[in-house]
């Protein structure tokens, strides 16, 4: 049924909502009858039948007008009623509980407790006994008066029975013993809680002295004079080896302090609360170094032994700035050690002093790990460290740091390295026996120093062959063909600048060119030769000179001379690499050798020998990635824009590659 007041659904015989307790109207087939409503409504009433003998009548009483009626109860005050029944349930429980543990420990304390009995009479003492018989009557005495004393006349007087003396029971006093300090004590072994109902207070609960025959005997046995001596004796023997034992362990106690004080007088460490060290990496003019700073007292001297330095102590610390060359640089410092590895680990040892007038005290050692960097080197010529060479006298050249040392071929020619380029060459013999080993040793300032070696290879001839040691390796200007120079008027021809290959080769062979070339002229007398060769390709161009004799294995020579037309012939041809990107991309197999320009930033830098980059030229936001292979005489750095000129060679990736050959620095 739902209820009219909430909408709830109940069940249809429920008189009244479940949720809200709204009668259920329209119910009327559920109503209780009226004599069922009569039975709930009715109270129960209270008779009394009373039976007496000789009635037959059974009278039964009025009923009451106070009638138990279920429905004026206060539920409330039960409650309380009954709640305060348990708890006195409980609370009886728990006293009957420890009344019933106290009887226990009373019956177990009975059971294991001695019977005490008075001191016997002297007629019970061994004959043998040599105690004082006038001291023991007199306790007696005094035991009887504390006894009587303070009696009534009219109490019955007291009776002496074989133990002691004792009156009439109704009135007897308990029994006072005498305080007597030399007597043993007894103690029953019951020892009441302080919670237990009727515990002896700590006044009550006195042990009482032993007074049975045997323990008496004992303690006269244990205080008699002879005893106590020995007793006395052997005390003080344990008193002395107890004080020897103390001293040799003092003994033993300074003899390791004073070792130790011996083993670390003038190297002891010093740390206190206020001497503290801290080790930061930095930078000394662009080079890696590393700052010591040490907290102390003021005024506090710091002593570095690598340094042979001292600092005072300011404001509360002092800071030592070392740079790392100074541990391997041994031509920067003087206490450095040559170093033949990538790192190296050293150690700073400081000394502080807090008085002018005062020792010195060592500090913890700090012991850290530095880079080393290696002296760069990058070969020029040849270009790697194994080439094959037709010529007696070879230029080795290669590219250094300004400033270094550098040997060839056991030849120092450190004064020789060019302000401009940091390149430096020196011209070797090379043997026609096969390989020919050159040495290059390069130091650099604050570098280890860097060694190589580079093999040039001269195969052996029957014919000797050899092109002079002035002969050119490389060609900054454009060729001039054999008709230009025949057209040309005698002041124009010595304006020209033409290339020139010349050598010496047995007398009556036969000299061969195997390149572009012309103007070749022999003398067959004396050997000598030579030509004008034309470069057509930029780089490296291989120049092969074949000498031939009637009888003997022809002679090779491969000469490498590298071509390059000076910046104001090759820039003229160069094209702009921003415009051209997107053809440059579609149709890099046909622009392959054409001459760009382009300028940019170098954002990543891929290799050192040759050295490769990444070069962003994009303008206006849009990235335009180059791939640059740097053949020219400037060493790009990361971060920095440079204008290039150079040809095409091919892709990279998806980037266009170039081989850069003129570079110029742009500031920012």
């Amino acid at each position: 049924m739902k209820c009219p007041r909430c909408g709830a659904w109940n069940k249809a015989y429920l008189p009244k909502c479940e949720r809200c307790g709204a009668p259920l109207e329209g119910n009327e087939t559920q109503k209780p009858a009226s004599w069922e409503e009569a039975m709930h409504k009715k109270k129960p009433s209270l008779s009394v039948i009373q039976f007496e003998q000789g009635e037959e009548d059974i009278a039964a009483l009025p009923p009451r007008s106070d009638v138990y009626d279920p429905e004026a109860v206060d539920r409330a005050e039960l409650t309380d009623e009954l709640e305060a029944l348990q708890k006195r349930r409980d609370e009886g429980r728990r006293r009957i509980d420890q009344m019933k543990d106290q009887a226990e420990r009373v019956r177990r304390s009975i059971r294991e407790a001695e019977i005490i009995r008075p001191v016997p009479e002297p007629g019970d003492i061994p004959a043998s006994y040599a105690g004082d018989s006038a001291a023991i009557r007199r306790r007696q005495q005094q035991r009887q008066e504390a006894y009587t004393a303070g009696a009534e006349e009219n109490e019955p007087s007291a009776k002496q029975t074989e133990y002691g003396y004792f009156g009439d029971p109704a009135y007897e006093r308990p029994l006072a013993y005498v305080d007597d300090s030399d007597a043993p004590v007894f103690y029953d072994g019951y020892t009441p809680d302080s919670g237990d109902q009727g515990a002896l207070t700590d006044e009550e609960y006195m042990p009482r002295r032993i007074q049975t025959r045997a323990a008496r005997e004992e303690a006269r046995e244990s205080f008699n004079p002879e005893h106590r001596k020995k007793n006395r004796a052997t005390r003080l023997l344990l008193r002395i080896a107890l004080i020897l034992l103390c001293c040799a362990a003092f003994a033993v106690g300074g003899v390791f302090f004073a070792r130790h004080f011996v083993i670390t007088q003038g190297m002891q460490v010093r740390q206190d609360n206020e001497t503290r060290m801290e080790l930061t990496e930095t930078e000394v003019d662009g080079h890696p170094a590393h700052t010591l700073t040490i907290y102390g007292k003021e005024n506090a001297t710091i002593y570095i032994r690598e340094t042979q330095a001292s600092y005072v102590i300011a404001d509360g610390k002092v800071s030592v700035t070392i740079p790392d060359y100074m541990w391997y640089d041994t031509e920067s410092s003087t206490y450095a050690v040559a170093a033949d590895s990538d790192t190296m680990e050293v150690t700073i040892s400081p000394y502080i002093r807090y008085s002018q007038e005062g020792d010195q005290f060592a500090l913890e050692p700090v012991t850290f790990t530095i880079d080393v960097p290696l002296s760069p080197i990058r070969l020029i010529n040849p270009s790697t460290v194994r080439a094959e060479v037709g010529v007696s006298i070879f230029e080795v050249r290669i590219n250094v740091e300004l400033g270094s040392t550098v040997i060839i071929d056991g030849t120092d020619v450190s004064t020789l390295i060019r302000t401009e380029t940091g390149n430096v060459s020196k011209n070797v013999q090379v043997l026609p026996v096969g390989d020919n080993t050159i040495s290059i040793s390069v130091k650099s300032k604050y570098c280890r120093e860097n060694k190589m070696e580079v093999t040039l290879c001269r195969a052996a001839q029957e014919i000797p062959l050899e092109l002079n040691a002035t002969a050119l390796t490389e060609w900054n200007y454009e060729p001039i063909s054999e008709e230009a120079y025949t057209t040309a008027d005698t002041d124009t021809r010595a304006g020209m600048n033409i290339p020139t290959l010349s050598g010496t080769t047995l007398p009556g062979a036969v000299i061969t060119v195997e390149f572009p070339h012309w103007g070749l002229e022999q003398d067959f007398a004396t050997g000598d030769f030579s030509f004008h060769p034309l470069f057509s390709s930029l780089g490296n161009n291989d120049v092969i000179i074949r000498s031939s004799y009637e009888g003997m294995a022809d002679s090779v020579i491969t000469h490498t001379v590298y071509y390059m037309p000076n910046a104001d012939v090759y820039t003229r041809k160069a094209w702009d690499l921003d415009s051209q990107y997107t053809d440059l991309l579609n149709y890099i197999a046909m622009r392959k050798g054409t001459i760009y320009v382009g300028t940019g930033t170098v954002t990543n830098i891929i290799s050192t020998s040759p050295q490769m980059a990444i070069m962003d030229i994009g303008t206006g936001g849009i990235e335009k990635l180059v791939m640059i292979e740097n053949s020219s005489k400037t060493t790009w750095s990361l971060n920095t824009r440079y204008r290039i000129y150079g040809e095409a060679y091919g892709l990279y990736d998806t980037m266009p590659r170039l081989t850069v050959r003129y570079t110029y620095l742009l500031e920012e």
